[in-house]
C-alpha cells in the first residue's frame, strides 16, 4: 500500500504525506466527479437508476472534506459531527444508489437510523467524552459495512462484467482498508488524536478514501454505460409492443439454430402463430384492447414454453416460436398446450375471448433451410385456418415432402 501511495502522489512516502492534503484531494475529486454524475445522469434514460443518488454521495463527501479541512477554524458541531454525518450519509447514498441500480428497495428507514445513531455517537465522544479513536472507530466501522454491503449488492447484479468486477475491486479494496483500520484502533496500534493526526494508518484511510472517490465514480459510469447498451440492445432487438424477439431478430436466431442443428444432428421445430378472427377483435373493441389481446398472448404463450425456445412476433398478430432440440412429437404436444392454454378465459376480465392457429413445420439436423422451414410452417398455418382455426396442423416431415403429404391435424383438445 506505502509502495502504491508513493507511486501515485509523485514519489512521497506514507510519512510525507498531509493528512489535511489528502482531505483536500479528497474534495477536489469529489467536486469533479459529483459535477460529471450531475451532467450525465440527464443523459441516461430514467430505467438506468442509481445516478441520482451517487451524484448526491459525491456531493456529501464534498462537503465533509471541506468541514474537515476546516478544523479548528469553525465550531466542531460542523467540523466533527456535521462532517462526519455528511461523510456517512454520502456513502449511504452510494449503497441506496446501487440497490436504485439494481431495482431494488433503497432500505432508508434502515439507513436514517443507522445514521442517527453514528451522529449520537460521534456528538458524545466530542461534547461529553471527547475522545477522538472511538468517533473514528464507529464510523470508520459503518463505513466498512457499507463498502463491503456493496461490493455484495453490485457482485450479485452485475459482477460477471467487466464494469462489475472493476466496481467490485474498488469497494472491496476501501472495505479492507477501512476493516485494517478498525483492527489497528482496536488493538490500539493505531491512536490519532485528530482527523489530522500524522499516523501511518491514518494517511493511508485519508488516501484510500480519496482515491475510492475516483474509481467509484468511474465504476459507477462504467455500469450505467453497460446498462444504457444492454437496453438499447434490447431495444433494436425486440418488439416494443409485446416485448418479445423482432422479426429480423428472430430471423438471425433460427438461423444460427439451423446452422447449429446441422452440425449437431439435433432436432429443432418452428411453430407459426395466428390470433384467430384478429380483425373483428379490433373492429368490435378497438385497436387498444386489440393491442392489449397481442400483449396478452405474447405472455401467456410463455407460460407454456420450456426455457431454452424463442418467441418472435412476425407481424400483425403473427407470431413465430422457436422450439430447439424438440422431436416433432415433442413440439406437437407443445403447440396443442398452447392452443389449449390460449382458449381458456384470459387472466385480464376486459380482454375478449379469443383462439389462435398454428403450424407446425420440423427439421431433422438441418435438413430444412430457413425458407423452406418458414415456408413450410406458412403452410400448415393456412390449412389451420382453412379447418376451422383453434389447431394445430403439422407439415409434412423433410423426408415425405417428395410425396407431397398433406398436413396432419390436430385439433385443440
Amino acid at each position: 500500500m506505502e509502495t502504491l501511495l508513493y507511486c501515485a502522489f509523485g514519489g512521497c512516502t506514507v510519512s510525507e504525506l498531509d493528512p489535511r492534503s489528502l482531505i483536500f484531494v479528497a474534495g477536489l475529486l469529489g467536486l469533479l466527479c459529483s459535477a460529471i454524475l450531475f451532467m450525465l445522469r440527464r443523459s441516461f434514460p430514467p430505467s438506468i437508476g442509481g445516478l441520482n443518488e451517487w451524484s448526491w454521495g459525491l456531493s456529501g463527501m464534498v462537503v465533509a472534506s471541506g468541514l474537515f479541512g476546516m478544523t479548528g477554524i469553525i465550531p466542531d458541531f460542523f467540523s466533527i459531527v456535521l462532517a462526519n454525518a455528511m461523510l456517512v450519509g454520502g456513502i449511504m447514498y452510494f449503497y441506496a444508489g446501487f440497490r436504485h441500480f439494481a431495482g431494488l428497495p433503497s432500505r432508508s428507514r434502515l439507513l436514517k437510523t443507522v445514521l442517527l445513531l453514528v451522529i449520537a455517537h460521534v456528538a458524545w465522544f466530542t461534547y461529553l467524552t471527547p475522545h477522538y479513536p472511538s468517533r473514528a472507530l464507529l464510523v470508520t466501522v459503518t463505513n466498512a459495512v457499507l463498502f463491503f454491503a456493496c461490493t455484495v449488492l453490485v457482485y450479485r447484479t452485475t459482477g460477471v462484467t467487466l464494469a462489475g468486477r472493476f466496481t467490485c475491486l474498488v469497494f472491496t479494496g476501501i472495505g479492507m482498508v477501512s476493516a485494517f483500520r478498525v483492527g489497528m484502533l482496536l488493538l490500539h496500534f493505531d491512536a490519532p488524536t485528530s482527523v489530522f493526526g500524522a499516523t501511518p494508518m491514518q494517511r493511508i484511510y485519508l488516501a484510500a478514501l480519496a482515491f475510492s472517490v475516483l474509481a467509484i465514480t468511474l465504476g459507477a459510469i462504467m455500469l450505467a454505460n453497460e446498462r444504457l447498451r444492454a437496453e438499447l440492445e434490447f431495444i433494436a432487438s425486440h418488439d416494443p409492443l409485446t416485448k418479445v424477439y423482432s422479426r429480423s431478430a428472430f430471423i438471425d436466431i433460427l438461423t444460427r439454430e439451423i446452422g447449429r442443428s446441422a452440425r449437431t444432428g439435433r432436432p429443432l421445430a418452428l411453430l407459426m402463430c395466428d390470433l384467430d378472427s384478429f380483425k373483428s377483435v379490433n373492429d368490435r373493441f378497438g385497436h387498444a384492447i386489440g393491442d392489449r389481446v397481442i400483449i396478452d398472448f405474447a405472455q401467456r404463450v410463455q407460460e407454456v414454453l420450456r426455457n431454452i425456445d424463442c418467441v418472435g412476433r412476425y407481424g400483425g398478430e403473427e407470431f413465430v416460436i422457436l422450439l430447439p432440440d424438440a422431436p416433432p412429437r415433442d413440439a406437437e404436444e407443445i403447440a396443442r398446450r398452447i392452443c389449449n392454454h390460449i382458449a381458456t378465459a384470459a387472466p385480464d376480465s376486459a380482454l375478449p375471448h379469443y383462439t389462435v392457429s398454428i403450424g407446425l413445420a420440423a427439421a431433422h439436423d438441418g435438413s430444412m433451410e430457413i425458407d423452406s422451414l418458414l415456408s413450410a410452417a406458412d403452410s400448415a398455418l393456412y390449412c389451420a385456418k382453412a379447418n376451422g382455426r383453434n389447431r394445430v396442423e403439422l407439415a409434412p416431415l423433410p423426408d415425405l415432402q417428395h410425396q407431397h403429404s398433406p398436413p396432419r391435424r390436430f385439433a385443440a383438445a
